[in-house]
């Protein structure tokens, strides 16, 4: 069976272009592009993940200017739409190839870091 069949996809977070999983690689050095082997079935899972995630973020910029009186609000959002962020990387990093699986971790890790309270 064909659909079964995992093929090397290149996926990028960029805002602008991040719902496209690509075939081929963009050539472009201010992009951080992620390589993965997938199904259709799970390329197809990870595209809808991050349209969501860009979906609500696009939102959250449409609406902050009515909701910044509400921090509580405006947390919320944030936090909601760093667990997108999450699950997406999660996903990138299940279906990456080594060099994904290291970039991924590498990011994980500064991102550990950054919420590292300072002393």
């Amino acid at each position: 069976m064909m659909d079964n069949q995992k093929q090397l996809y290149y996926v990028n977070l960029n805002p602008i272009s991040m719902d496209n999983v690509s075939l081929t690689e963009v050539d472009d050095g201010q992009l951080i592009e992620y390589e993965i082997s997938a199904t259709e079935a799970e390329k197809e899972q990870l595209e809808r993940l991050i349209r969501e995630v860009h979906k609500h973020d696009v939102e959250l910029g449409n609406l902050l200017s009515f909701k910044h009186f509400d921090d509580l609000t405006a947390d919320a959002d944030k936090d909601e739409y760093q667990t997108g962020m999450n699950d997406i990387y999660e996903e990138i990093f299940r279906l990456g190839t080594e060099e994904t699986k290291q970039k991924v971790s590498e990011i994980h890790l500064q991102n550990e870091d950054d919420n590292t309270p300072g002393l």
